[in-house]
């Protein structure tokens, strides 16, 4: 039962009749919480939850409202949004750049005649931090044009 009670509780908020009449959270004398529409008889401690309306959208302003114009340096959600998303792909690419720069094993191959301990890093260290590079660099190229295209510049 336990573990339904999440469920139940979401339920319930999620019903616009409940959240009207709003919802109590009780305390009963055997320690078990228990969230309903009114206290239950015999509750130890019930205490009334301030729950704000699901779903619900702020009206449009009244027609003779005037709108406050946005200010010059304001840029719109999506323009926001999609400079956010390149910062974070750049942010990755940045993050994926220094662990492939990291030496994993077979990234070094034996010289055979520069004596002890002398070796090379293998072509396939070098295309793979060559290709994390290049991928550095598109995502700063995407992040500069979201940023233009944010600022319009």
């Amino acid at each position: 039962m336990v573990r339904f009670l999440p469920i139940l509780l979401a339920l319930a908020l999620a019903s616009p009749a409940v959240n009207a009449q709003g919802m109590y959270r009780s305390v009963m004398p055997d320690g078990k919480i228990v969230y309903s529409d009114k206290p239950p008889p015999g509750a130890k401690e019930s205490t009334k939850l301030n729950l704000a309306p699901l779903n619900v959208a702020k009206p449009p302003p009244a027609p003779d409202t005037p709108q406050k114009p946005a200010p010059a340096d304001a840029m719109p959600v999506d323009k926001m949004a999609a400079v956010s998303a390149a910062r974070q792909r750049l942010e990755a690419a940045q993050k994926a750049l220094a662990d492939g720069r990291e030496q994993r094993e077979g990234d070094r191959i034996g010289v055979a005649k520069g004596g002890a301990g002398t070796s090379r890093l293998s072509e396939s260290y070098l295309e793979r931090v060559k290709s994390l590079e290049d991928n550095v660099a598109a995502a700063q190229q995407q992040l500069d044009a979201a940023q233009r295209a944010a600022t319009g510049r």
